[in-house]
């Protein structure tokens, strides 16, 4: 019965964190863009996204619009890199 209480293996948040970027993708459809970061983060609101991708997009410019899913991953995925994207988990 303790197993039952223990956490779930630090594995499962791994993987489960590896497709965050698919998941954003079905969250944000192509007619949203160009937009900027609160247009993006509203965008995820409406849809009900999961709180971790709203999370994601906390590293983006506020000014810049963003012309693509493309470019936010890019975007995303560079400062994730460089260290100075928030960790969701």
């Amino acid at each position: 019965m303790t197993a039952a209480l223990s956490p779930r293996p630090s594995t499962t948040v791994a993987a489960g964190s590896q497709d965050w970027a698919e998941d954003l993708g079905r969250h944000l459809p192509p007619s949203c863009f160009p937009a900027r970061q609160d247009e993006l983060l509203a965008t995820l609101m409406r849809h009900r996204a999961p709180s971790h991708l709203l999370w994601r997009l906390t590293c983006l410019p506020r000014t810049r619009r963003f012309s693509s899913l493309g470019e936010v991953l890019d975007h995303v995925q560079h400062h994730a890199k460089a260290g100075t994207a928030p960790d969701p988990f």
